[in-house]
């Protein structure tokens, strides 16, 4: 990998960033990036080896051999001794089995990179595979697999393969369970040792790191380690076989839902070969960002409720295409009007992309280095040739109506048609004719949002505003700048915030989202964005980029925000997603805090770029101006949150049964949200390890820290295919009773590790985005008559750097002492197939 690709790697990283790669002689890919205010490490090892590797009698063990890494290794050995390590420095680990690659991620204090290198090599190169943990490991796969029945994403994969040849790895399910894994353990193990040997070799393999330090330390560190992995050669992977079938559409929808809802997805999916892909690269990364421009979704909402858009490359689950991805509010009474306008909007992006680059957009942190590993990772061997392209046909020939395939996840219907079902996961699908629409069923075309011309009040010259509160009045707190960070050159910001209605919040952010959602997408394309946000404290905005048109933006995005506050009742209710467990753990983020929040101005206006003072407040009063005319009510005051007995039932939506303790914090000081952190760090690994290891009562057991509005909660969250919601609620409060005292008994040296920990992942910003949100937050957290001291600075991280550095293993040890005798503000929340036992008056609908 040369300059230029390291440079097109580091696109969408903090500017200040470096980028460097290389192939070691034993084949491994290393590359490090160097990020100056990354305050953890992120380190990933990843190996082109995925599920579609599969052997035909042993689905799932590739899976398998992901969750087997972490059961120990040569230098290691103990089955929870990365768990253990991980969870001393306060960090994180997880990993990821796709269809084309496998990836191990750990995120650690920066000055742990010998460490989890070390560490990582040695998972990644020679695990144990101790036969009776890998017995032990298929019990937890299987429960995994039971878990997820419940979840859309693996529906929508098994129905996607209904559009594939049956002969075809990828028309199977292979998330593994106990029928599919087969019953011979001593064969089991062999079979991964052999599966191990022959795919997970430096020739296949890569390793990323992105942290503070310089490049050439980072590499220097892979390096080292990355030799000790076996240089044999690894197999070769086989040629791109084509998956795709004849049948051109499927319709599905997921089993468990008793009464769907009105919200459907339709995926317009034009399959490539894997060759024209990865030499299309940056032209297919072009065609999306046309498609993303606002002026599709404009022109769809002429028709249909268009809640979400989004072009993308390469979608989950199909291989090498393009996709299309566009969710609706409102089932749609005919698609070949939509399906149309994609066509005409996808021909018309396909003639622009040469002369129209991809729009550069800020990248996760998080999600590169895994990006990036699992790229390396396929990459042909040095020595080796790129496989023969499967024709030699241009990319404009496969984006083509006749080359389109369609998924549909359908909505609420009457009983219209006969539903199939896949065998393995129950999957209700059934096949669509899908015919090219004529050309001229193309809805009208719509241009993109423009902004609107509004300029400042008075043409002569404006003093720059100092940091602090510039101006107030009875309807109107306007602060300006104060931010602790580099300012970024050229850029303009504005952030509104202003009390609502508390009832109906997640039906009308959803609603404003989608009236927004051309005027968001043609933002990005100027070099703006555009954050909406609704909660217990009331509806915000955030918009910043160009200052060119910012305060048009901000005008459009009222105005809509103004319809949408006139719901009265949902327009149509986001669908559940993820496994029981999480939707438990989304409750903790959307359940308003005890107490209401302090009284807010009707506005609350924070500016800061390239504006003077009569600039900012002229445009901050005409905010003001648009929002007095609507009518709408304060958060109204929050009830009696419930003493601990009472259990909040999720609506039934499968076989399992899951529990969560709810533990809310005291109060929402930075002094109580680190120390409900500190606690989840010292409960998380040992109650995982007592429910679902000593306990054997399901795959997911975890404690999670989640806040409401800044408000700080604790989940501890079980689900569990077999035992009875009183038996998990047992367990839990067996585990408080037992361990949570003890685990939170901490010396000095141990909570230091903590507290570098938790620095690493809550200290001070990584990114200007970051720096302003966590910033605009505090703002709206601060009473409304705070008062503005001469050197003004928002830099909430600074208080909470203070904050954590007080706590004491005594503080601590009283919290979990309380946590323990149940005094702690508590709540239940479970849910159960349907019984006299989870009533529907109580049901709660999913947390979105």
């Amino acid at each position: 990998m040369g300059k230029a690709e390291s440079a097109l790697a580091s696109v969408g990283l903090p500017p200040d960033s470096r980028v460097a790669s290389r192939r070691l002689a034993n084949g491994l890919w290393i590359m490090a990036a160097q990020v100056p205010r990354a305050r953890q490490l992120r380190l990933v090892g990843a190996a082109g080896v995925g599920y579609l590797d599969d052997p035909p009698d042993c689905r799932g063990l590739a899976h398998l051999l992901e969750h087997g890494l972490f059961l120990g290794s040569g230098r290691w050995p103990g089955r929870s001794a990365l768990a253990r390590w991980v969870g001393t420095l306060g960090g994180r680990y997880n990993a990821r089995t796709g269809e084309g690659g496998t990836d191990v991620h750990l995120h650690l204090p920066a000055d742990a990179a010998e460490a989890g290198v070390a560490r990582l090599v040695d998972l990644l190169g020679y695990p144990r595979l101790d036969l009776d943990a890998i017995a032990d490991e298929v019990e937890v796969l299987d429960a995994e697999f039971r878990a997820r029945l419940d979840d859309p994403a693996l529906h929508r994969l098994a129905a996607l393969g209904r559009l594939f040849d049956p002969g075809h790895p990828a028309a199977a399910c292979h998330a593994g369970n106990r029928d599919t894994l087969g019953d011979d353990p001593r064969k089991l193990v062999d079979r991964l040792r052999d599966f191990h040997a022959r795919h997970y070799r430096a020739g296949r393999m890569a390793l990323v790191m992105l942290g503070p330090q310089p490049t050439d330390e980072q590499l220097g560190l892979l390096e080292r380690h990355g030799r000790r992995l076996p240089a044999t050669s690894a197999d070769t992977p086989p040629p791109d076989r084509w998956r795709w079938a004849t049948r051109r559409g499927v319709a599905w929808h997921p089993p468990s839902q008793p009464s769907l809802p009105a919200a459907s997805t339709l995926e317009l999916l034009w399959p490539l070969p894997g060759t024209l892909a990865d030499t299309c690269a940056i032209p297919l990364q072009a065609i999306a960002s046309q498609l993303n421009d606002g002026a599709l979704a404009a022109s769809l909402q002429q028709a249909y409720a268009v809640q979400e858009l989004e072009a993308s490359t390469p979608p989950e689950g199909t291989g090498p295409a393009l996709c299309l991805a566009i969710e609706l509010a409102e089932p749609p009474a005919d698609i070949a009007p939509l399906v149309a306008s994609c066509q005409r909007a996808l021909r018309q992006a396909s003639r622009r992309h040469a002369i129209t680059p991809p729009s550069a957009r800020s990248v996760d942190l998080d999600a590169w280095p895994r990006e990036q590993a699992r790229r390396l990772s396929r990459l042909p061997p040095a020595s080796g040739s790129a496989p023969m392209a499967r024709d030699s046909r241009p990319l404009s020939a496969w984006l083509t109506p006749e080359q389109c395939r369609l998924l549909w996840r359908k909505g609420a219907e009457g009983p219209t048609g006969a539903w199939r079902h896949t065998e393995e996961t129950a999957t209700p699908w059934r096949p669509l004719d899908l015919s090219c629409p004529s050309p001229a069923l193309a809805l009208p075309e719509v241009p993109a949002p423009l902004r609107r011309r509004r300029d400042p009040d008075g043409q002569e010259a404006d003093d720059r505003p100092t940091a602090g509160l510039l101006y107030r009045d009875a309807r109107l707190s306007l602060w300006w700048d104060g931010l602790d960070w580099p300012t970024r050159e050229g850029e303009t910001g504005w952030c509104l915030g202003w009390p609502a209605a508390a009832v109906g919040h997640d039906a009308r952010l959803r609603d404003w989202q989608r009236r927004t959602l051309a005027l968001r997408q043609a933002a990005g394309t100027r070099g703006q964005a555009l954050t909406l946000g609704s909660d217990a404290r009331g509806d915000w905005l955030m918009a910043r980029g160009s200052p060119a048109g910012l305060a048009s933006l901000v005008d459009q995005a009222l105005d809509d925000w103004m319809a949408s506050s006139a719901l009265t009742a949902p327009k149509g209710p986001a669908s559940s997603s993820g496994l029981l467990a999480q939707q438990m753990l989304g409750h903790l983020e959307t359940r308003p805090p005890p107490c209401p929040p302090g009284a807010m101005p009707t506005l609350l206006c924070w500016a800061l770029g390239e504006m003077g003072t009569r600039e900012a407040q002229g445009m901050a009063k005409g905010f003001a101006e648009r929002l007095s005319h609507p009518k709408y009510a304060s958060p109204p005051r929050g009830a009696p949150q419930g003493d601990g007995q009472e259990m909040a039932w999720l609506a039934p939506q499968g076989d399992d049964r899951a529990v969560m303790l709810e533990v809310e914090g005291s109060d929402d000081s930075p002094r109580m949200r680190w120390l409900l952190q500190l606690l989840a760090h010292c409960h998380d690994a040992a109650f995982h390890r007592e429910m679902r290891q000593r306990r054997g009562l399901g795959y997911v057991a975890a404690v999670r820290y989640r806040e409401s509005s800044g408000w700080p909660r604790l989940g501890y969250v079980v689900q569990s295919p077999k035992a009875s919601v009183e038996t998990l609620r047992q367990a839990i409060l067996a585990f408080l009773d037992a361990d949570a005292v003890r685990l939170a008994r901490l010396d000095a040296p141990q909570l230091e590790r903590l507290r570098r920990g938790l620095l690493a992942r809550q200290g001070p910003p990584e990114t200007h985005d970051e720096a302003i949100e966590r910033a605009w937050q505090a703002l709206r957290r601060s009473p409304s008559d705070t008062a503005s001291p001469p050197d003004w600075r928002l830099a909430p991280w600074q208080q909470e750097r203070a904050a954590l550095d007080s706590l004491t293993a005594t503080d601590l040890e009283v919290l979990a002492s309380a946590l323990s005798r149940g005094t702690l503000p508590m709540r239940w929340w479970a849910h159960a197939p349907t019984s006299p036992g989870s009533p529907a008056s109580q049901h709660c609908p999913p947390a979105t």
